[in-house]
């Protein structure tokens, strides 16, 4: 079976290809609605680049993409918050994670799936 989680190396690695890392971070409620959160790291001319990302918990095992749901915060679901960072690990403080698994892109809708089978 493969493995899921990338490394930082890993991760750094991807980055440098060009492609954008992911980390899934659970659920929240807010006004008392259930939401999802996730992070995505990009590689750019400044350095990494996250975005941490809010929706509305809209999926079920038939339809996991975490991309297309509603913002809980604006008609369009943009980041919540943007930092700029020399590396991911220093991005992700910014972005006040302590804990975090990264994915490769999309990989994220899966972790949502897992996710949903234990909540």
């Amino acid at each position: 079976m493969a493995r899921r989680y990338l490394n930082i190396q890993e991760a750094e690695a991807t980055l440098k290809r060009g492609k954008t890392v992911e980390s899934f971070l659970g659920g929240f409620t807010l006004r008392g609605e259930r939401c999802i959160r996730w992070a995505d790291f990009q590689l750019n001319e400044a350095g990494v680049t996250a975005n941490l990302w809010e929706a509305y918990d809209q999926g079920s095992e038939e339809f996991a993409d975490v991309y297309t749901f509603d913002s809980p915060h604006t008609e369009y679901i943009e980041p919540v918050k943007v930092v700029h960072s020399q590396s991911i690990e220093n991005a992700a403080k910014g972005l006040g994670l302590t804990e975090y698994k990264l994915v490769n892109r999309g990989l994220v809708q899966d972790e949502y799936l897992s996710y949903l089978a234990h909540t």
